[in-house]
């Protein structure tokens, strides 16, 4: 076992002080009654609530809580690498800190986890978001499935245990693209999938915007799959093709027909939808482009403030 503990229990957390208190109480509750030995690491992602102080007076208590502070706000799934990569355990199990998925599942994750399985996944029995969570998330399932195709089972859910050896084979990949649970959907390692329950959030507001999840969609998008550049080749394809049809038509209205379509609104339409088409296609490119440019720089994706331990 890793430095002798057998369970981690990794939680990323940005602005929860109303939620961290009884979070913890049932996390350690279900860690105790686990009989093994366990860390409940805490990430705090540029919390600017007392949300920091909470965490270090946890730890000072509890020498089993661990809490890894990052200098500023690098984003969930920034903050989830961290917590694994500092984690100790042989078993890693990834909640978030809202406490939609209760504490008291994780027993079941574990029991999960025979011999040849590395990553167990979760599907809520009944999801208790908004409809408009519950439909971006569908789009976002839906996207992964495009992008990886039927090879690979995805699953989005935050709320999954591994084995360090997953968290090995995510390190083994340097793409600036890190959206862990697509990672681990590519990476095609031994899963089971199992229902767990899911609950309304009660205290503070979600993280998860309707623009998060399109950023998150975006990301998957660029970061698995080249099917934007090739739309930019579609896109000058078919503007090439309806540019020739648009004067073959033109040709045979003025010497078939004897009709001259006044020049200056025509040539207005035709300059906006090409305009529009190019302007379209650099932005696909220039999104290529800075993922490139940010792979060269070799920025880290979180910088760790310090880490608070026994």
């Amino acid at each position: 076992m890793a430095h002798g503990v057998e369970l981690s229990i990794v939680v990323p957390v940005f602005n929860e002080e109303e939620v961290l208190p009884d979070l913890y109480k049932r996390l350690k509750a279900v860690c105790e009654a686990q009989g093994s030995s366990y860390e409940i690491v805490f990430v705090d992602d540029g919390s600017s609530d007392d949300s920091v102080p909470q965490l270090i007076q946890m730890q000072a208590e509890d020498p089993a809580v661990r809490v890894i502070q990052l200098t500023r706000n690098f984003g969930q799934q920034a903050a989830v690498l961290a917590g694994f990569r500092n984690s100790r355990g042989e078993i890693i199990v990834q909640l978030d800190s809202d406490l939609q998925h209760p504490p008291e599942e994780i027993p079941k994750l574990i029991s999960a986890m025979k011999d040849d399985v590395d990553l167990v996944t979760t599907v809520s029995r009944v999801r208790r978001d908004s409809q408009l969570r519950v439909w971006g998330s569908r789009f976002l399932k839906w996207i992964g499935r495009s992008i990886l195709g039927k090879r690979c089972h995805i699953n989005l859910s935050s709320f999954r245990a591994m084995r360090r050896s997953v968290i090995e084979k995510v390190d083994h990949c340097s793409d600036r693209s890190r959206y862990m649970a697509v990672l681990m959907s590519w990476l095609s390692v031994p899963t089971v999938e199992i229902e767990v329950e899911h609950h309304q959030r009660q205290i503070g507001q979600t993280k998860y915007s309707i623009l998060a999840l399109i950023s998150l969609a975006w990301d998957m998008v660029t970061g698995y799959s080249s099917f934007p550049l090739r739309l930019v080749t579609y896109l000058g394809f078919g503007s090439a093709v309806l540019g020739f049809l648009l004067v073959i038509f033109l040709l045979y209205q003025r010497f078939y027909n004897g009709i001259l379509i006044e020049g200056f609104i025509l040539l207005s339409a035709i300059f906006s939808f090409f305009a529009g088409v190019h302007l379209f296609c650099m932005g696909i490119l220039g999104e290529y482009l800075s993922r490139i440019h940010f792979q060269v720089q070799g920025r880290p994706s979180y910088v760790i403030e310090k880490i608070i331990e026994s």
